[in-house]
């Protein structure tokens, strides 16, 4: 009997210790990286310029150059890329703008 009231002491307590962790694991898990904001004009905030990001792709997709240039940006760590400007030639998409950061 002094056993079984043991182990469910034991269990209980193990229970509600996870209870306090669970929360916190899973708050940090929700937070989403913040998304890179792409604009062709220039932006009404201040900021900080970090430098040019540019690609090429041979794809049509303009999502998947825009990707590109948020991962470019991302790298620098930026918030936006402003003042973005698209071209073809050759066959390929190019495609560039200014990496910023908000002050």
């Amino acid at each position: 009997m002094k056993r079984l009231t043991v182990l469910t002491l034991l269990f209980l307590s193990f229970v509600i210790l996870q209870s306090f962790v669970t929360p916190q694991a899973f708050a940090q898990q929700k937070k989403k990286p913040k998304e890179i904001i792409l604009s062709t004009v220039d932006i009404d905030e201040d900021y900080e310029i970090l430098g040019i990001v540019s690609t090429r792709s041979g794809e049509i997709s303009l999502s998947a150059i825009n990707q590109k240039l948020k991962e470019e940006a991302k790298n620098l760590g930026a918030d936006h890329v402003i003042v973005v400007r698209y071209f073809q030639y050759s066959g390929y998409i190019y495609a560039y703008g200014t990496a910023v950061k908000i002050k």
